[in-house]
């Protein structure tokens, strides 16, 4: 399989991808691959598909590796396995990384993971760039990272961490992909701060459809991102209407997808939470969009 840091060098449009997470249970797995079977990434045009990982030890290791397998050897598309800090040893990230090498993965998105600030010094990988750092020495991975464009969740400080960022880079991620957002001047200005400090690496834009009311909530409280007035008032239009919610919820993020386009984003990754009809309406038209600017800038 490619490795994803050459299809940003050598992509001539955006990169497209989208994120999955591993299901319980066995059933929702087949459901997911069916789904998969239903879009066609491919023919959608997506250039990668991130598997995420949790806190579960080896079996949740065991689940996104198979999962990741499965894309590339039945779909034929890159796959980007998550790989945390949380519960990880280095014994343990030797295992993992032998077995990802063994079964063709080539590329993996490192972040630290959900971990009480009160067991950072008892972690070997308190923090992405720790295990980045690991990772490099061991064979020849093509390492991303997270970055945030309204601060993470933890961190006091509003907007990106720059120096964070840099650490990520020295450590050895060579592309990035953001933590959600709702607000496009997010982005932009975090891609400002990178410019002024010379920073100079692949950025995905992440972008999440509001699609119900509880999420709104749950992700404005676990993560932090702002709700700009124009979604906030959408969210109330439709808050006693589910499906209207999650249209108009669609069509907002469609909207962002579109702008980043426009203003040249280096990809988009969408974080399509195992929805069929988020993957199935959305990325063919994400994809007709990109090849359509391409044909324009072609003529």
């Amino acid at each position: 399989m490619t490795k994803i840091n050459q299809i940003y060098k050598t992509k001539p449009v955006p990169v497209l991808s989208f994120e999955v997470y591993p299901p319980h249970q066995e059933e929702s797995v087949k459901s997911l691959f069916q789904t998969l079977e239903e879009l066609n990434p491919r023919q959608a045009g997506v250039d990668f598909i991130s598997v995420t990982y949790g806190a579960g030890g080896s079996a949740n290791h065991e689940l996104t590796q198979h999962i990741a397998s499965y894309i590339q050897n039945h779909f034929g598309v890159t796959a980007l396995h998550h790989l945390t800090g949380i519960n990880q040893t280095p014994a343990t990230l030797h295992h993992n990384l032998s077995e990802m090498k063994a079964a063709g993965i080539e590329n993996i998105l490192a972040v630290r993971g959900d971990l009480p600030s009160s067991d950072y010094d008892n972690s070997c990988y308190p923090f992405a760039k720790d295990l980045i750092t690991d990772i490099k020495k061991e064979n020849d991975f093509s390492i991303g990272a997270a970055v945030y464009p309204e601060g993470h969740v933890d961190n006091p400080i509003t907007g990106i961490s720059v120096g964070g960022v840099r650490e990520k880079i020295s450590a050895g991620s060579q592309f990035l992909i953001s933590q959600l957002f709702f607000d496009n001047n997010a982005f932009y200005k975090m891609q400002e701060e990178l410019k002024n400090n010379y920073i100079q690496i692949p950025v995905s834009a992440g972008i999440l459809p509001i699609i119900s009311q509880k999420q709104v909530e749950k992700l404005t409280y676990m993560i932090g991102s702002s709700l700009p007035a124009k979604l906030a008032k959408i969210v109330h239009k439709y808050q006693d209407n589910p499906e209207a919610l999650r249209q108009a919820g669609m069509a907002y993020a469609m909207e962002q997808i579109y702008d980043l386009l426009d203003h040249g984003v280096d990809g988009i990754h969408l974080y399509a939470m195992n929805q069929a009809d988020i993957l199935t309406t959305m990325l063919p038209k994400i994809n007709d969009y990109i090849q359509c600017k391409n044909k324009r800038y072609a003529v």
